[in-house]
């Protein structure tokens, strides 16, 4: 069992949540990581809804659509092979997930590259 198994177990994560929850911080981690993925993202027209996750007021939600546009289509892939699901799945995933990321790994505006993984699963979860 990997640390990332884990800790998921730890957190007693269902079997469907523990999956997607691990396949997109690996798809994170393939892309450079969480502090990449947001520098990329505030670079470029979403820093709105970028910097709603890493600040204290409402998180801006994602679409599918939204998700689609601010991520290239090589990396959707990428999650929708590694997990063995589609890109339209993939795309929904990420919304679901990557505003909690940042918000729940940012502290004072930025991500912290040493976030506790234990922690961070923990408070996606709840």
């Amino acid at each position: 069992m990997s640390l990332l198994e884990t800790v998921l177990a730890m957190c007693g994560l269902n079997n469907q949540t523990s999956q997607e929850v691990k396949g997109v911080l690996e798809w994170v981690e393939q892309q450079g990581g969480l502090h990449t993925i947001v520098s990329h993202l505030q670079s470029g027209e979403y820093s709105e809804a970028v910097n709603s996750w890493l600040g204290d007021e409402q998180n801006i939600a994602l679409s599918s659509d939204l998700v689609q546009k601010m991520i290239n289509s090589e990396a959707i892939e990428q999650l929708a092979a590694r997990m063995g699901i589609n890109t339209s799945d993939a795309l929904n995933l990420l919304a679901k997930y990557l505003p909690q990321l940042v918000d729940k790994a940012s502290t004072a505006g930025v991500v912290d590259k040493k976030a506790d993984l234990t922690g961070l699963v923990s408070q996606l979860m709840h």
